[in-house]
């Protein structure tokens, strides 16, 4: 499973991705993939704490459970443990970012080939 757990304001919180979180999370925020790292660069306040909780909540979702926390409760903890200067916001999106391009081919590795069988 690619989990990650955080402590956040003095609470463990474990955020999940992979496939199932990040359709959740595209369809709740109503963005595309294509959109989803410029709308990151260009409002990291808006889309780190959504994308944080859709990513928490995946993971309460998958075990039958019901997220013990608001989305204003998350972002309130961001807050009160120093907000965008704490270590946990790039934790949490270089996890995001290393999900997204896991099992993507790289350079060498694309099947350029155009042949077809006959």
């Amino acid at each position: 499973m690619n989990n990650l757990k955080l402590t956040i304001n003095g609470k463990e919180i474990e955020f999940y991705f992979g496939l199932g979180f990040l359709g959740e999370a595209l369809d709740g925020i109503d963005i595309s993939i294509s959109e989803l790292g410029a709308k990151v660069s260009e409002n990291p306040y808006l889309y780190v704490p959504k994308l944080m909780y859709y990513s928490a909540s995946y993971g309460y979702k998958r075990k039958g459970q019901e997220t013990p926390f608001s989305y204003f409760d998350l972002l309130d903890d961001i807050e009160n443990d120093g907000g965008f200067t704490n270590e946990n916001l790039n934790t949490f999106l270089n996890k995001l970012t290393e999900s997204m391009s896991m099992n993507v081919p790289k350079g060498d590795d694309l099947d350029t080939s155009t042949s077809k069988k006959k």
